[in-house]
């Protein structure tokens, strides 16, 4: 399930679309744990009818973010950098 999408433009200017994916755990496979991850869609695409509470599939490319945090700390994410959302 997917929490409230957000919209926000980079330095650069392009446009983003982001939102959190809640991933359930997997029934059939102990080793896949319940996750949740950061969804990036860039460029003007709108992923419409996307709200907080709305089942998606998502097609794209797992990416790691790295950056300095305070005080010089290193943090990093993942997320899918997705090319097709689609609102079940």
């Amino acid at each position: 399930m997917a929490s409230a999408p957000k919209r926000r433009r980079t330095p650069a200017g392009t446009a983003v679309l982001e939102f959190r994916l809640h991933v359930s755990a997997s029934p059939s496979d102990a080793a896949v744990p319940e996750c949740t991850i950061a969804v990036v869609v860039l460029g003007d695409e709108s992923a419409s009818g996307l709200v907080e509470g709305s089942e998606v599939q998502v097609e794209g490319a797992l990416a790691e973010r790295r950056w300095n945090g305070p005080g010089g700390m290193r943090q990093s994410r993942f997320e899918v950098l997705a090319r097709v959302i689609r609102v079940m």
